[in-house]
């Protein structure tokens, strides 16, 4: 059989869904002659997934703080893991199987850890063997539910991550490898101080105006009418753009906001493919320690305010970007606009230059590409 892939993602924040992105270009590019399909790993019938892991995620994100730390303290335990594995395990192996046996599926990859459970299930029932592998998008530490599938073969962001999951999981070393943070590389692309001004004036920035973007991941950032709302008390002389990703009730407020302060230079975006564009075009950012937009910011070298990060899941996040000195974990919103004014209205800091050169991300999908193909795992 010709190999045939099909990558399964969640609409759970942005990270997943580009993971699966930027790694199928890179399939696609270097080897044109695999099939590589992106499928939605959940269902219509499966509502139980769609409530926990979609609208409840974005609810829990950005409007109830303490449900999601309840949950994941309770996910790290292999009881409650079982549970969620069970509630899920109606509707998707059998849906998936229908996929995999369809399509004449020879290789899955899982880039949610809600996927792989049922996904086990599902290629037993297939009458040919299917190589199974579950890539962990969180880049330096994550919750124990990635490593359920104890014999699963995983392919993880750095030594760090791979060393916990051997540590607390009991995973075997020799089933986990380390591949580059999958990113595209479109935002690596260092912009011209001309190339930033055209990007100004296509989305309807002054360009002579100093810019903070605030984003936190397919979600929007929690908090961000807040910081909005000390920007305006203090009559702030820079322009803000807002991505609020999926939350239509935000965008909606924030819409009302831009028409009622018709002075102030608020930009109000929906879901955007062009964050890489809004980065570049930026002075510095404020965003949740989302592992994505966190690190499409660090490699554009933008300064980062970071200003919310997930219970324990994004804390190594947070503590990357302080120790390279090219972020800041700041909460208070009148806090966060005064560290943005010092950012905007300081003079620039050759050392923040020379901290961006200690910033080394590997992005090379094309080795993570290279991994999948070669599929080369210890029996």
């Amino acid at each position: 059989m010709n190999r045939t892939f099909i990558f399964l993602y969640l609409n759970t924040g942005s990270g997943h869904i580009t993971a699966a992105k930027v790694l199928k270009q890179a399939m696609e590019q270097r080897y044109p002659d695999v099939s590589v399909r992106m499928i939605n790993g959940f269902d219509r019938k499966n509502r139980f997934g769609k409530l926990v892991f979609e609208y409840g995620y974005g609810l829990s994100c950005n409007y109830f703080h303490g449900l999601f730390p309840l949950v994941y303290d309770l996910a790290q335990h292999r009881f409650f893991q079982t549970l969620f594995a069970f509630g899920l395990s109606f509707h998707i192996p059998r849906y998936l199987r229908d996929i995999i046996i369809g399509n004449y599926v020879t290789d899955v990859v899982s880039f949610h850890f809600a996927l792989t459970p049922p996904l086990k299930k599902a290629v037993r029932r297939v009458p040919w063997h299917v190589n199974v592998t579950e890539i962990v998008t969180d880049p330096f530490n994550g919750p124990h539910s990635w490593f359920y599938e104890r014999d699963q073969h995983f392919l993880v962001y750095s030594e760090m991550m791979k060393n916990m999951a051997v540590r607390e999981c009991g995973i075997r070393s020799e089933n986990i490898k380390v591949i580059p943070f999958l990113m595209n590389g479109k935002f690596r692309i260092r912009a011209t101080t001309d190339e930033i001004r055209a990007l100004r004036l296509k989305h309807g920035f002054d360009p002579d105006r100093k810019i903070v973007l605030l984003a936190g991941g397919g979600e929007g950032l929690p908090g961000a009418v807040e910081i909005i709302n000390q920007c305006l008390f203090h009559r702030a002389d820079f322009a803000v753009a807002v991505v609020c990703g999926r939350d239509k009730a935000k965008k909606h407020m924030l819409d009302v906001l831009h028409f009622t302060y018709p002075k102030f230079d608020l930009h109000v975006f929906g879901y955007v493919d062009f964050m890489d564009e809004l980065i570049k075009l930026c002075d510095c950012a404020v965003i949740k320690a989302g592992p994505a937009t966190l690190m499409e910011v660090l490699v554009s070298r933008k300064p980062v305010i970071i200003c919310k990060y997930i219970h324990n899941q994004e804390l190594e996040n947070v503590r990357y970007a302080v120790a390279h000195h090219v972020g800041w974990f700041v909460q208070r919103p009148r806090d966060i606009y005064r560290k943005i004014d010092e950012l905007l209205n300081g003079s620039p800091s050759r050392s923040m230059e020379q901290n961006f050169d200690s910033v080394d991300i590997d992005t090379d999908a094309g080795k993570a590409a290279d991994q999948l193909i070669e599929n080369r795992w210890p029996e």
